[in-house]
């Protein structure tokens, strides 16, 4: 997030209400509780609001939830991206997906107590998930840290609807893995990966969002069983 003197910040840009700001800050308070249980590094306690919940809404810059979407969160963990977008964005429906119990116990009782009720979490693997009647359900996915492209690509467009986007934070992306992510996303539905620059996040400079649009039904195939996508990523 860019903080130069004059240069907007990511909720400015956003034009959020003063209420939603409010619930924001309240968040954030929680999140310093994520830091205390061990859901994310120590550290992060002094960066909460630039490294997390901003970094999360930058996201809305590149693709603004609409009233009456659902989005995925894809190996949410502590909420990330998702429950910082569900705060925000109160008319789109959010479900965020992690194998990890306890965080996303966290995540439920976070948004029963500041009362962001567009949310459901689901406490499951992704390859599992990917096979559920919520396959090709969803208009928006999201993956902030699941692992590497290829991977991601796997995991996710088989719950993406036809018509419907992928959106990868990354760092720099080389004309080598754009190359590779092209012949991963025709094996499974998607278009052409689109790399746009990501001013508003601070984790990986200069940072990125892989956009991809799903183009096609991805094939029963996918996702295969659990563990294989990460053991043997496409290509």
């Amino acid at each position: 997030m860019d903080t130069r003197p004059g240069v907007p910040s990511v909720r400015d840009r956003l034009g959020l209400s003063a209420d939603t700001l409010e619930l924001l800050e309240r968040l954030e308070e929680r999140y310093a509780e994520a830091v205390a249980f061990g859901f994310l590094g120590p550290r992060e306690a002094e960066r909460l609001r630039e490294r997390h919940l901003d970094d999360a809404l930058g996201l809305a810059l590149h693709r603004r939830p609409k009233p009456g979407t659902r989005w995925a969160d894809l190996g949410s963990g502590a909420g990330l991206p998702g429950l910082p977008l569900a705060a925000a964005f109160p008319e789109t429906s959010f479900t965020l997906v992690d194998s990890h119990k306890r965080r996303l116990t966290w995540v439920a009782s976070t948004a029963e107590a500041l009362g962001i009720t567009n949310v459901a979490v689901v406490h499951e693997r992704l390859e599992a998930f990917g096979r559920s009647p919520d396959r090709e359900r969803f208009d928006v996915a999201v993956a902030r840290a699941l692992g590497q492209p290829p991977v991601v690509l796997e995991l996710g467009l088989p719950l993406i609807r036809k018509g419907g986007l992928l959106m990868v934070p990354r760092g720099q992306v080389s004309d080598g893995e754009r190359a590779l992510l092209t012949r991963v996303a025709k094996q499974l539905g998607g278009g052409a990966p689109k790399v746009v620059h990501n001013a508003a996040s601070p984790v990986d400079r200069p940072g990125a969002v892989i956009m991809m649009t799903k183009v096609a039904t991805t094939s029963r195939r996918f996702p295969r069983q659990p563990g294989q996508p990460e053991r043997q990523p496409l290509s």
